[in-house]
Parts: structure tokens; C-alpha cells; sequence
């Protein structure tokens, strides 16, 4: 019963304080009260079912996560063939009587350096072969942001049709102001002729100080050990 009043009460002052804040675009409100109400969700959930400090704080961080991204903006798509079904079939060794071939080759986040406010990209390259080299294959595209172990935004999913080859794609977004510190995932997942490839490129977002007031650094960073 005190956990539910403690939640009852978290949601409370986290629509109180946001009430309270000065004034902003609609964009930037937007995003800093669903950071503010993420974060007092994400921590009133912690000590629900985790029950400890750390629990609580991992529930807050990722709840800010979720609370931010709301405000993040889709921008353009683009893509492009990089290598035709021949040369894509050299490279995987690939037979016609293995049947339909799928592959995420690479995941990133891009530039290194990013402005909030401004667009980055979020990059996969993939490979897709089938015995019917000039045959379209639907390939559905999904991207994933990442905190802890929640997804915090997903874009997508995108059905393109591929003729077999290997491809590049990117889709523009506009992270939010008050993305906050700490380690993401950006996971990666096409599917296609009942297969699924999927990768995930990690990094860490930092806040350095830039003519605008700061960036985000975008740093590369080793998958977390279990």
C-alpha cells in the first residue's frame, strides 16, 4: 500500500513541478516534461518492483531517457545500392541453393559530434540475397534506441523493395535538448523472406561545451558485460 501511495505521489509532483516551469517552445516543453514525468515514473516503478536505491536509479535514468526521446524529431531517409547481387554474392560465398540470404553488415550513429537540436543520422548497412537475382524482395527496417535494457524509441518500421545486394541506409533524427547522459544502444533489425538480421552499435552520450552551449559527444563504446 505505501508503494502505491509513493507512486501516486511521484506522478503527482512531477505534474506539479512541470506546471511550474517557465516557459518554453512546444518542442522543448514537450520534451522536458516527459523527461520530468519519465524520470518520477522511472523511479516510482524502481522502488515498486526493485525495492533498492540502485533499482530506483536505474529506473530514473531510463525513464529520463524515454521521457526526452519523446521529443525527438524523424527527419529524411535516404539509401542507395552499394554492390549489385554479383558482387554481394562473391563476398558471402553465396550459392543459389542456399536460398534467401540476409545480413546486417553495420550499425552507427553519425557524426561524431552532434548539436542538440540539429539532425544526425542513424546508419545500417545490410546485404539480402535470393536465387531470383532480379527479383524485388520486401525488406522491413526498424531502429531502436536503447537505455539500459528498455527501448526508449523505436523508428520504423520501413518496408523498401530490394532487388538482391547489398544496401545503405539512413534515417535522420533530431535528438532532444535534454537527451541525458549515459550509455545507449542504437539496435539495428531488417527483415525479410522470413528471416531477421539484427545488430547493435552502443555508445556514450556526453555533454561537451559548444558555441550553442553544449553537444553531444557520440563515442563508441564496447557492449556492457553481463
Amino acid at each position: 500500500m505505501k508503494r502505491v501511495i509513493s507512486l501516486m505521489l511521484c506522478v503527482t509532483l512531477a505534474a506539479f513541478f512541470a506546471g511550474c516551469a517557465p516557459q518554453a517552445t512546444n518542442t522543448e516543453r514537450g520534451a522536458g516534461y516527459g523527461a520530468l514525468t519519465g524520470a518520477a515514473l522511472g523511479g516510482a516503478l524502481g522502488q515498486i518492483f526493485g525495492g533498492d536505491t540502485k533499482s530506483t536509479l536505474i529506473g530514473m535514468a531510463v525513464g529520463a531517457a524515454a521521457g526526452a526521446m519523446v521529443g525527438a524529431m524523424i527527419g529524411n531517409y535516404m539509401d542507395r545500392r552499394e554492390r549489385d547481387a554479383i558482387e554481394t554474392a562473391r563476398v558471402y560465398d553465396y550459392q543459389p541453393a542456399q536460398g534467401s540470404l540476409l545480413k546486417l553488415e553495420d550499425v552507427r550513429v553519425e557524426p561524431e559530434v552532434i548539436t542538440p537540436g540539429k539532425p544526425s543520422k542513424l546508419v545500417m548497412t545490410y546485404a539480402v540475397l535470393e536465387p531470383e537475382a532480379d527479383r524485388p524482395i520486401p525488406v522491413t527496417e526498424r531502429r531502436q534506441i536503447i537505455s539500459g535494457q528498455e527501448m526508449v524509441k523505436e523508428i520504423g518500421p520501413k518496408t523498401v523493395d530490394r532487388v538482391p545486394g547489398t544496401y545503405y541506409s539512413e534515417q535522420e533524427v533530431t535528438f532532444p535538448r535534454n537527451l541525458p547522459e549515459g550509455t545507449y544502444a542504437m539496435k539495428g533489425v531488417v527483415e525479410a523472406s522470413g528471416r531477421t538480421s539484427q545488430q547493435d552499435a552502443y555508445f556514450r552520450v556526453a555533454h561537451v561545451p559548444s558555441d550553442s552551449g553544449y553537444a553531444y559527444l557520440i563515442q563508441t563504446v564496447e557492449p556492457p558485460r553481463n
